[in-house]
């Protein structure tokens, strides 16, 4: 007998034809989709739950355009053109105006969950900006 040799056993002891937790009966499929965090996924590309946020990862100066901050998109949309509040400690700090989004080197209109971006932002300085900040669509 061989060093790995050894009797298989199956992977699942169910019966074929029972039910899985979570699956449809009729069609196989998933009757709703999580995240890892419990959360429900949303639906497609296109699809809004929420409004706009961003939580702040880094956040510098581009001489002649401004002051950019990037992160990544937690929930909702953000164009080019919208107008965002800075919040600190659950606080509204300040308002600014998005006047360019960029993901990946590549100027885009419009990004949405999930996406890594860096906002330019117009009427805000570098120094009033730190980690953590949330940029949220204004309310």
């Amino acid at each position: 007998m061989g060093l790995f040799r050894r009797k298989r056993e199956p992977f699942l002891t169910a019966s074929p034809d029972a039910p899985v937790p979570g699956m449809s009966t009729a069609s196989s499929v998933a009757s709703v989709e999580v995240s890892p965090t419990g959360a429900p996924v949303d639906e497609g590309p296109g699809v809004v739950a929420e409004p706009f946020s961003l939580a702040v990862e880094d956040v510098f100066t581009i001489t002649g355009r401004g002051t950019v901050v990037t992160g990544t998109v937690a929930t909702g949309t953000v164009h080019r053109g919208d107008a965002v509040e800075i919040v600190r400690d659950g606080v509204p700090v300040m308002k600014a105006t998005v006047s360019g989004v960029e993901t990946f080197r590549k100027q885009v209109d419009v990004a949405t969950a999930g996406a890594n971006v860096g906002l330019l932002l117009k009427g805000v300085s570098r120094d009033q900006l730190v980690r953590d900040d949330l940029i949220r669509a204004t309310s």
